[in-house]
């Protein structure tokens, strides 16, 4: 009865979201969403940032009123913009199809992050869930306690069956093959593509870049002032050894090729 009542009235009282950040995961979206959210023109999530609606089959199973419960009200939001932090959905193919379907032509941003970088940081972190006691009990189920050394070689043999695990270090830096599947469905001019440098080192610039994809006013110059020292979700920091490094140089052999068919997707070299 409570599903039935949501099914009906959410859709007449509940807001949804104005526009997505898509990925990549370990580039920076967790900053982005805390900084986007300080601007007076843009409202936060009513959950959790990642809300995983199109990759999480538990979520999308639900139904559009339970996506829906995720945002504010209509009369809360008045005329801000809310908008889906799930880094998640640039990866998984059949993500962009289901966005179509369900929200149109709807503005999308992504940050990249140089590829062999996005690998690495992300296996600190699922490896940290086995030995963090701060980490949840979910988190600590999908702990990797391989080695970096063995977690790669097993990708690159093809020893781990895609989607099995969620970590795919590598899988997850071939940005030209995600990009290309989201232009299947979208007119490109929906996508903003941004950098994880640009968000580490030009910060004003690119928030007000989004301004202008969002067609909001720029943030004020206060605020900017404050979001110059903030930064989140920042991992602890790991030493490189002398193995980390080896595999760290393979992996950029290794991504050269598919770098360079991003930039020309793109027209834009990142120099990764």
């Amino acid at each position: 009865m409570k599903k039935l009542v949501k099914e009906f009235i959410y859709p007449l009282i509940k807001s949804s979201p104005n526009f997505l950040i898509i990925g990549a995961q370990k580039a920076g979206t967790t900053s982005l969403y805390n900084y986007l959210v300080q601007h007076p023109q843009i409202l936060g999530n009513k959950t959790w940032k990642e809300v995983r609606y199109f990759d999480v089959p538990e979520h999308y199973n639900q139904g559009w009123s339970w996506y829906l419960g995720c945002f504010p009200s209509k009369f809360e939001k008045g005329n801000r913009l809310t908008f889906d932090v799930s880094p998640s959905y640039l990866y998984f193919p059949d993500i962009p199809q289901r966005i179509k379907k369900d929200l149109g032509e709807i503005k999308m941003i992504v940050i990249l992050r140089n590829p062999v970088d996005r690998a690495y940081s992300a296996w600190k972190m699922y490896h940290s869930f086995g030995t963090n006691p701060d980490v949840s009990e979910n988190n600590r189920k999908i702990a990797d306690h391989r080695t970096f050394s063995e977690a790669i070689e097993q990708e690159l043999k093809g020893e781990c069956e895609p989607g099995i695990y969620p970590y795919e270090y590598v899988n997850r830096g071939k940005y030209v093959e995600q990009l290309n599947n989201y232009y299947q469905y979208f007119n490109k001019t929906n996508l903003l593509i941004l950098s994880f440098e640009e968000l580490k080192n030009n910060k004003r610039a690119l928030l007000n870049n989004i301004c202008d994809f969002l067609e909001i006013d720029h943030f004020p110059e206060a605020i900017l002032d404050q979001l110059e020292a903030k930064s989140y979700n920042v991992g602890k920091a790991v030493e490189v050894t002398a193995e980390h490094q080896e595999v760290l140089e393979k992996l950029k052999s290794y991504f050269i090729p598919f770098n360079e068919k991003l930039y020309e997707l793109l027209n834009h070299s990142y120099d990764w």
